[in-house]
């Protein structure tokens, strides 16, 4: 048993090591190059707003085929091939000069090594590789996932301002190619003890989607994730429009990330206490606060209180989702209804940079962009407190009949 315990942990921090390379190397990296690709691209803000929010859209539907392809054959295809041949469009994304060609790439290769390597495949992973240790599991990934964005964010502003953004593109995306191969030759393809899911996935997902805990669920999954989205995109540029530096608005950008750690780190204990579902909420709510505030943050003390604020509550929600998740989703076919979940959330994070774009560009300022995101993370908060009241409803029934 110790020794099964150490193999899934060391699993786990594989996967945490892959997470670091994945959101590196696109998701958090692009605000600090959105406005040297705008100029040299001649790209304007909404058409960089939709490349990300086109890579966003394609990690969602390719979550459908992953996810399945999670529960009917292992691991194996998505590391050893989606994975790989992502991180290579994304590298070539970083040597075209055609506005059009360099928005395809990105969004194939966002959206290949997304599916493959973002938190609703390896979550899932997780609940096969170990369902009864879970969600401390989770929870041990997040803390690895934690350090992407400070390590990333920093990174990719030297790599941008030395090297040029072209290389801040391609260095990354061949840290992620190598990190999907290693994790291809040591993730154990026998998925733990659990059973490979023989259902066809229309069912599954059709079944599942008449449980309104699960609708509003996914719909409060999406209105986080389009808030989330909008301000992770923007974060640099804002703070540039407060009144900081670059160099100083992608530090506070990178700390930010750091900071998650504060939201992963007291989880456990957190959890034992309050629960998952109460402190999601917070998180969220926490979320809505962030987004105001990073409109003021043209000091460096406003900035280090947006960086505390949404760092912890991004931080927490990463874990919180997939714990919550767990909850909700039927445990025989949970990669391919966190794909499906994956899809619609990805939805909501495609769109949204694509509006705030377009509000800036007509505003002129981030203002409006904001505001839309702070009201997006309140509506989240709706929608779950629906989806607990539902559950809650269905626990009553169900202990009244027995």
């Amino acid at each position: 048993m110790t020794g099964r315990r150490i193999r899934s942990d060391r699993q786990v921090d594989i996967l945490g090591v892959l997470t670091i390379c994945v959101y590196g190397s696109w998701f958090y990296g692009f605000g600090v190059l959105f406005d040297d690709i705008g100029d040299d691209l001649e790209m304007s803000a909404a058409a960089l707003g939709a490349s990300f929010g086109a890579a966003q859209a394609l990690v969602g539907v390719l979550a459908l085929v992953t996810g399945r392809l999670l529960d009917r054959r292992g691991p194996i295809p998505i590391f050893g091939v989606l994975g790989p041949l992502g991180a290579v469009a994304l590298g070539t994304a970083g040597r075209v000069s055609d506005p059009l060609l360099f928005g395809a790439l990105f969004a194939i290769g966002g959206g290949l090594t997304g599916s493959a390597g973002f938190y609703s495949l390896t979550q899932s992973l997780i609940v096969r590789l170990d369902p009864d240790r879970s969600m401390e599991r989770i929870i041990r990934l997040t803390i690895w996932g934690a350090v992407a964005s400070p390590i990333a964010i920093p990174l990719t502003e030297v790599l941008r301002s030395t090297l040029g953004w072209r290389l801040a593109i391609e260095i990354p995306a061949g840290c992620a190619f190598v990190a999907f191969l290693i994790a291809s030759r040591t993730i154990d393809t026998r998925i733990g003890g659990a059973e490979l899911s023989g259902r066809r996935w229309r069912s599954a997902i059709v079944d599942s989607m008449r449980d309104p805990v699960i609708r509003w669920f996914v719909l409060a999954s999406v209105s986080a994730a389009a808030a989330i989205s909008m301000l992770l995109v923007f974060q640099v540029s804002i703070m540039r429009w407060a009144g900081l530096s670059a160099a100083s608005a992608a530090g506070f950008a990178g700390a930010r990330g750091l900071l998650q750690l504060l939201g992963r780190l007291p989880l456990r204990r957190a959890l034992s206490r309050t629960g998952s579902w109460r402190l999601l909420a917070v998180a969220r709510l926490c979320v809505a606060g962030s987004c105001l505030v990073v409109l003021v943050a043209g000091s460096p003390l406003i900035a280090a209180v947006y960086t505390v604020l949404a760092g912890t509550s991004i931080g927490a929600l990463s874990a919180l989702d997939g714990i919550v998740a767990r909850d909700v989703l039927p445990a025989d076919d949970f990669g391919s209804l966190m794909g499906a979940v994956a899809l619609l959330v990805a939805i909501g994070g495609g769109v949204a940079p694509v509006v705030a774009g377009r509000l800036t560009d007509a505003t002129g300022d981030p203002v409006a962009a904001g505001v839309a995101a702070a009201a997006a993370a309140g509506l989240s908060v709706l929608c779950l407190t629906a989806a607990r009241r539902h559950r809650n409803i269905r626990s009553r029934s169900s202990v009244a009949v027995g």
